[in-house]
């Protein structure tokens, strides 16, 4: 009988732990037929290369992360200057157009979520218009670089070339701080 009333006062107490419920649904992105056709193209790829920021490819995580159609690709490539290569499939870029049209539609205006998402939505949309079964591999490219000028230095600071333009040379003794 004590083992009865003790239980009775866990539920009691486990009643009251809970939150309230929810009057509002919480707010959903209205799915247009644009959003719907975006995605049978994406159905239709077996595999992207996304290439982007790791910054920016820790954002996809963290919002596709959570779609039950989203994979982590089993391998991620650094391919320098911060960037990250990844193969998505298919059923991983549903999940990430709809993360990315979730959140671009849901999100504060301002915190740049939404400016980010929105953004990344866009890219990835216009990277799959036009595909065709006998087509190459597609690469999206999340990573605008700006254009060379023909008077920019064509190095980052501290590389040094040799009279001949072949790359780094290797400091000399009088290069060295004493």
């Amino acid at each position: 009988m004590a083992f009865r009333e003790d239980v009775a006062g866990l539920q009691a107490g486990l009643e009251q732990l809970r939150p309230p419920p929810v009057e509002n649904d919480p707010v959903t992105a209205e799915v247009t037929e644009e959003h719907s056709e975006l995605l049978k193209q994406a159905a239709q790829v077996s595999s992207v290369d996304l290439l982007c920021h790791r910054d920016v490819w820790e954002f996809i995580t963290a919002e596709a992360g959570r779609h039950p159609h989203f994979r982590v690709p089993p391998q991620i490539c650094d391919e320098g200057g911060e960037r990250v290569r990844a193969a998505l499939s298919g059923r991983s870029l549903i999940a990430l157009l709809i993360s990315l049209h979730a959140v671009g539609h849901t999100a504060r205006s301002g915190d740049g979520d939404r400016e980010l998402a929105a953004t990344l939505y866009e890219r990835i949309g216009a990277s799959l218009t036009g595909l065709t079964p006998r087509g190459e591999p597609v690469t999206i490219t999340l990573d605008d670089r700006s254009h060379l000028s023909d008077d920019a230095p064509a190095n980052t600071v501290g590389d040094h070339e040799d009279s001949l333009g072949r790359g780094p040379t290797p400091e000399s003794d009088d290069d060295q701080p004493s």
